[in-house]
C-alpha cells in the first residue's frame, strides 16, 4: 500500500488486474467528482470471499460474505480502504450479465460511494444510492 502523503490525492488498486486498473480509476474519479472530494487518498484491494467475511464478522458483526466493505481511516484527507471480494464479483457479474470489469466498476463506484457516507441498509437509503451510482456508472458504460 502506498504510504500517506497529505498533500497528493490517490487511487491505488491492490491485486486487481493491470487490463482493468486504468477504467477502474476511472470509475473512482467519477464517483468522488460527483461527491465533491478534491482531496483523497483511497486503497481498493481484492481479497478472497474468506478474507472479506472476516473483515466483515470484525468490523460490521454480519457473519457472512459481502461483495465491497468500505473504511473511512482519516476523514480530514478522505482517506481510507476500499475491500472487493473477488469470487464474489466473478458470481456477480455472470448472475447479472455484466463482464467481470463492468462488475468491478459497479463496485468500485459502490464502496467510493459507501467511503463518502451512503448507506444501504435500509430501504429509503439503498435507493437513493443506487440511483446515483447508477448515474455515475451510465457516464462510464461506454468505457467498459
Amino acid at each position: 500500500m502506498q504510504e500517506l502523503n497529505t498533500n497528493k490525492n490517490f487511487i491505488n488498486f491492490v491485486y486487481f488486474p493491470k487490463e482493468h486498473v486504468e477504467v477502474l480509476k476511472k470509475a473512482a474519479e467519477l464517483a468522488l467528482k460527483s461527491e465533491k472530494k478534491r482531496k483523497y487518498q483511497i486503497n481498493f484491494i481484492m481479497v478472497s470471499d474468506e478474507e472479506i467475511k472476516k473483515l466483515n464478522i470484525k468490523y460490521r458483526k454480519v457473519r457472512r460474505i459481502t461483495d465491497v466493505i468500505s473504511f473511512l481511516i482519516i476523514l480530514e484527507n478522505f482517506a481510507g480502504d476500499i475491500y472487493i471480494s473477488k469470487n464474489r464479483t466473478q458470481k456477480q457479474a455472470k448472475r447479472y450479465g455484466n463482464s467481470w470489469r463492468q462488475e468491478l466498476a459497479y463496485l468500485v463506484i459502490h464502496g467510493a460511494l459507501h467511503l463518502c457516507g451512503y448507506s444501504d441498509y435500509d430501504v429509503e437509503n439503498k435507493s437513493k444510492m443506487f440511483a446515483k451510482q447508477d448515474k455515475i456508472f451510465q457516464c462510464l458504460s461506454s468505457q467498459v
